[in-house]
């Protein structure tokens, strides 16, 4: 059986540049990959905690998220999905935005969210767990 001769040359360089892949996604999918594990066990707790203050005072919710594990998971929670769904917000704006100023700022804006949802998270909780 002979092979057909083709004027493919692997590699990064040359004729077959456009179609070896520089693996950069791997690292992009390895982090949601250990994201997603991260937030199921902290989705599946913060669910239980905000489910379990339904009916109760101010001053039980604020003594139950004033408890540190609590506290920790919630901000935990917040953080990681925040990095996450930049991430994959990221990544499908780099796929579908295809003009360059606007992919630029679209961007931006999805950091500026992330951060700004993060930042507003974790201050409630810090707010509503801080003795007073």
């Amino acid at each position: 059986m002979s092979s057909v001769p083709t004027h493919f040359k692997s590699g990064r360089t040359g004729q077959g540049a456009a179609f070896v892949s520089d693996h950069e996604g791997s690292v992009h999918a390895r982090f949601m990959r250990l994201s997603s594990y991260a937030l199921a066990p902290l989705g599946v707790l913060s669910a239980w905690w905000i489910a379990g203050l339904a009916g109760k005072t101010l001053e039980g919710v604020k003594a139950e998220i004033g408890r540190p594990f609590p506290a920790i998971v919630l901000i935990a929670f917040a953080v990681i999905g925040m990095i996450h769904a930049r991430q994959g917000m990221t990544e499908i704006i780099e796929d579908y935005v295809h003009d360059p100023l606007l992919k630029e700022k679209a961007l931006h804006a999805n950091r500026i969210a992330a951060i700004a949802i993060t930042a507003g998270w974790t201050l409630a909780i810090m707010l509503i767990a801080a003795p007073k």
